[in-house]
């Protein structure tokens, strides 16, 4: 009966410990990135009643029950939007890093960050979120940057970004506080190559048209008279005469001073054709002018147009042009285009034009060019990419790398729409217009010029426990002998990554449920009151008992 007193004391205090836990839970419902605890219960021990002997069970009584542990639920909450860009929720496994003022570094995944008034990203409590930054050089900002910026506030110190830099987290050891400067100036950039990929559309095209006639594939003669000419001639003797055939009109054009007339006839199977002793009695044909003019279906060049801003070395712009004519009549299995690359200024003066020839094989793909480069822009109309193998493995020798084929991505030339795409470097200067997070973690800077470029990088800690950290409050945990130290995820190649996504504009909410939690504290509390009916029933007993003496 004795035992039955403590038996329920200890459930008492047990159930009151799981009731304290749950109510926490509750209490921490709409914190973000706020974990749910689990308690968990053993018992105390056991005493043997009767020793070990040839019966196939042992003789136990329980003391007993006490709190053995609190289980961190660390399974992802649910995600909510919201109107801050540095807001973060982790999507799968990992912390952010925060460092407080005395340098210790704690992990949260609470995400609902900001920026300060010196340009640091911070935790609501004003603690330093950790990352990578990238590279920032002092720069002197122009005249005409100045004034695009707000002249009503103090410039101290103007950064730039090194855009050829890949920013990449560093180790574990050597994050520092993640600062976001307010004035970030990025110097023009002249352009230096420009890719164009595309398709220049090498369907023939037919119209009908009037090709002028050669002078010397024609002859004519004029009779006594004066009045009375013949005129003839063949085709064939005509390099500007692609096509013709039997039937084809010519028209004969006579000029007398002021004076015009127009005459026809038709083209032989030959090619040849003739108009005699035709009489115009109100022209002098002593002097007169005569061409001719063949009208036919025929077909005709295609012509198409590319253009694209560039940027010269103070940063103004200049439009590069390329007009392409494809050559009539073709050659061979080749198709041949000429080519004018034509740049001009901002007041549309021509800087510099060139010409030249772009050779296609059969299969539509470019394998010849002669002209690579105007005004100190090259042009590459020619690009290959490395063809990705998914059986590929990091064993190959240099020699299958040689091997392994390369994927056109250049300019065609195919029987299809005409499509055009260029990609070109350079950029005109540039003041930040505003900062963003992508998914991998990185803070780009974004220029009111359209570039973008990466200024920080977030860092995401593991650990080989999560069981093993402990909660600080303010929703952050510290490291422990349990939990083991923080690291970071590497990559087949050794390089640092975060190993999940992070979701920019969005916040992990707590992943307590609410359902659970209230069926989990009336089940604690009918244990708790069934632990105090252990105890009256047990005082009811020794009253019995003592009533027996009497």
């Amino acid at each position: 009966m004795i035992r039955g007193f403590y038996n329920g004391v200890a459930g008492i205090k047990t159930q009151s410990f799981g009731i304290d836990v749950w109510a926490n839970n509750i209490s921490n419902i709409n914190n973000v990135g706020f974990k749910a605890s689990l308690p968990e219960f053993k018992s105390i021990f056991y005493q043997s009643m009767v020793s070990a002997g040839n019966k196939p069970t042992t003789d136990q009584v329980g003391l007993g029950a006490t709190k053995q542990t609190t289980a961190l639920d660390m399974s992802m909450g649910s995600f909510k939007n919201t109107e801050n860009k540095f807001d973060m929720a982790i999507h799968g496994d990992g912390f952010f890093g925060v460092r407080d003022r005395h340098g210790d570094v704690y992990y949260t995944r609470a995400g609902n960050f900001d920026v300060d008034v010196d340009g640091n990203l911070v935790d609501p409590m004003g603690k330093f979120v950790q990352g990578t930054m990238a590279n920032l050089k002092t720069a002197t900002p122009s005249k005409n940057a100045l004034k695009q910026y707000d002249s009503t506030k103090d410039i101290n110190k103007a950064f730039s970004i090194d855009e050829k830099e890949v920013l990449e987290l560093e180790n574990e050891n050597t994050q520092t506080n993640i600062k976001l400067p307010h004035f970030l100036y990025q110097p023009a950039k002249a352009t230096k190559n420009v890719d164009i990929k595309g398709n220049l559309d090498a369907t023939r095209k037919f119209e009908n048209v009037k090709v002028d006639l050669k002078q010397d594939s024609y002859k004519h003669e004029i009779k006594a008279d004066e009045k009375t000419i013949s005129i003839s001639g063949n085709i064939n003797n005509s390099p500007s005469v692609n096509k013709y055939k039997k039937g084809d009109s010519i028209i004969i054009k006579i000029k007398d001073g002021d004076k015009l007339s127009e005459l026809s006839t038709q083209v032989n199977e030959d090619g040849s054709w003739e108009l005699k002793d035709y009489k115009l009695n109100y022209m002098d044909l002593k002097n007169a002018e005569v061409s001719a003019q063949l009208l036919t279906n025929q077909e005709v060049a295609n012509v198409q147009k590319m253009s694209a801003d560039i940027f010269n070395d103070d940063g103004t712009k200049s439009l590069l042009s390329l007009r392409y004519t494809k050559q009539i009549p073709q050659q061979n299995d080749k198709t041949v285009w000429d080519v004018e690359a034509t740049i001009t200024d901002e007041k549309n003066n021509i800087v510099e034009t060139k010409k030249g020839m772009l050779t296609f094989g059969p299969r539509g793909t470019l394998v010849e060019t002669t002209i690579t480069e105007i005004g100190g822009v090259n042009i590459n109309f020619a690009q290959q990419e490395p063809q990705n193998d998914k059986n590929n493995t990091n064993n190959n020798t240099k020699d299958d790398k040689d091997k392994q084929q390369a994927i056109y991505k250049g300019l065609t030339t195919l029987h299809s729409k005409a499509v055009t795409e260029i990609k070109k470097d350079g950029f005109a200067e540039g003041l930040l217009k505003s900062y963003e997070v992508v998914n991998n973690g990185t803070i780009m800077a974004n220029f009111n010029n359209g570039q973008m470029f990466p200024i920080a990088k977030v860092a995401l800690y593991h650990f080989q426990n999560d069981q093993g950290l402990a909660k600080m409050g303010d929703n952050i945990y510290t490291k422990t002998s349990n939990s083991g130290e923080p690291f970071f995820y590497k990559s087949k190649n050794g390089a640092t990554i975060l190993g999940t996504n992070i979701a920019s504009n969005t916040l992990e909410i707590s992943n307590v449920d609410l359902g659970q939690a209230l069926t989990e504290m009336i089940v604690m509390q009918k244990a708790y009151d069934a632990s105090s009916k252990s105890i009256t029933t047990s005082d009811q007993m020794i009253q019995t008992a003592i009533q027996m003496k009497r």
